[in-house]
């Protein structure tokens, strides 16, 4: 999947209509000429930037929830009483309005545009369209207002869909030959990873997932802290401070690590649910807290580190860097929210140039993410991002969230983009008000 544009409208801070466009200047048509590629036409990361609680994280948290209905409104959202959503609340008429979310995208070589609203009772409209030669063609057309569902004659029917369901979601649980092959490919090229300081253990829960999952090897983990260059040179399990059964199937996962090809499926399943082969929270949890590092320079029989001891912008880094290397291997859309936090600014140029660089990024996987760093913005940053790969947030006097592109504003020539952003000239920064301060500290006379 390649994200090419997202609009939303009425989800937490965001009240009014704003869309995030990924798409160059250079794409004036609906697909690309002859010849040419998607990816020559599309950003493979853009940043989000402005002041605390303006509504950054709520942009992302817009994607999440899309992604997240496709994944789960025909299953376990179907177990709440009410649909799940987060409309704007600070007016009444929002509150019980509807929420949008539209995905234009890319999925098999072929354009498509998706999109749902919902509110409290369910969905009341959603349609997929795609480009099979020169024009839109309409796959799915929903409409709760005329109690109706259309679809292309070329798509199986697949009986009915409840009215706190996705049509889309319904055609993945089911399968759909049609369809589910799209919503495969969105369910799958998706993920957001927040690296704020409070999500410490989450940053944990995630690099063990990953272990656990296979996605990712100790070798990896051990090469990613080599590109960091942060003095650590091995990773290692500490086996005996596992529980006997946590040690056997901490085995078995890395024997099937090392022999994938030697390793048979199973697919038989305990009582509660669970692939044999798989570890528990309980198990993820242990695991993840029994790896040890070692640091350049200690004594190869000294002990370790645990990862409870390494500091914040080692787990940081690993943290955004593990599930990348799966979105970087397969493409799809990474999202980090505060990607600036507990990291070096020679970290940020890193992570920013595997996926502006072609050939460390093969699959055109996509980067969006939100910060506070000047850094990124100014010339001593090794990427230089184009006006189109910059967005900005603010919010008005009413509470909403406004996004703006660096790109709308007037362009002057080998202006410093990161100082004239803290001079406030694009918005994004915060409102100070010393004069309260100084009052706030004011002594009264004795």
């Amino acid at each position: 999947m390649i994200l090419l544009s997202f609009t939303v409208r009425n989800h937490k801070s965001i009240r009014d209509e704003l869309t995030l466009d990924f798409t160059r200047p250079s794409l004036r048509t609906l697909q690309p000429k002859q010849g040419d590629s998607w990816r020559k036409h599309v950003y493979p990361l853009a940043g989000i930037f402005g002041a605390n609680a303006t509504g950054k994280s709520a942009v992302l948290d817009a994607l999440l929830y899309t992604f997240s209905a496709i994944r789960h409104s025909a299953t376990s959202w179907q177990a709440e009483r009410h649909m799940m959503r987060a409309p704007f609340v600070l007016d009444e008429a929002s509150a019980q309005a509807t929420s949008m979310y539209e995905l234009d995208f890319v999925s098999g070589g072929r354009r498509h545009l998706y999109g749902f609203e919902v509110d409290a009772t369910g969905v009341s409209r959603e349609w997929l369209r795609d480009v099979p030669s020169t024009r839109w063609r309409t796959l799915i057309e929903r409409d709760r207002g005329d109690d109706t569902l259309k679809l292309h004659a070329s798509v199986r029917t697949m009986g009915d869909v409840t009215q706190r369901e996705l049509v889309l979601s319904r055609a993945l649980l089911l399968d759909h030959p049609q369809l589910a092959p799209v919503a495969r490919d969105l369910e799958t090229s998706f993920d957001l990873v927040s690296v704020k300081d409070v999500h410490r253990e989450r940053r944990l829960d995630s690099i063990a997932d990953a272990l656990m999952e296979g996605s990712i090897t100790f070798d990896d983990i051990v090469t990613l802290l080599q590109i960091a260059d942060i003095g650590i040179e091995d990773v290692t399990v500490q086996e005996e401070d596992l529980p006997k059964k946590f040690r056997e199937a901490l085995r078995e996962f890395r024997r099937k690590l090392m022999s994938p090809d030697d390793a048979t499926p199973d697919v038989e399943s305990d009582h509660k649910g669970h692939s044999k082969d798989e570890l528990g929270d309980e198990e993820s949890d242990a695991v993840v807290r029994s790896l040890l590092f070692r640091h350049r320079g200690s004594p190869s029989d000294g002990p370790g580190f645990h990862i409870g001891d390494e500091s914040d912008g080692t787990i940081a880094w690993l943290a955004l860097m593990v599930p990348a290397l799966e979105i970087l291997r397969n493409g799809g859309l990474y999202c980090a929210d505060e990607i600036d936090s507990s990291l070096h600014p020679h970290l940020l140029d890193v992570i920013l140039g595997i996926f502006a660089d072609v050939a460390l990024n093969p699959k055109g996987a996509q980067l969006l993410f939100t910060s506070h760093d000047t850094y990124i913005l100014s010339p001593l940053g090794d990427i230089e991002l184009e006006p189109e790969q910059v967005w900005f947030t603010d919010k008005t006097v009413d509470g909403v969230t406004e996004l703006t592109c660096l790109a709308e504003f007037p362009r002057h020539r080998d202006a410093n983009v990161a100082r004239r952003y803290l001079l406030g000239r694009y918005g994004g920064t915060p409102r100070l008000a010393p004069s309260s301060l100084a009052a706030l500290l004011q002594v009264k006379d004795s």
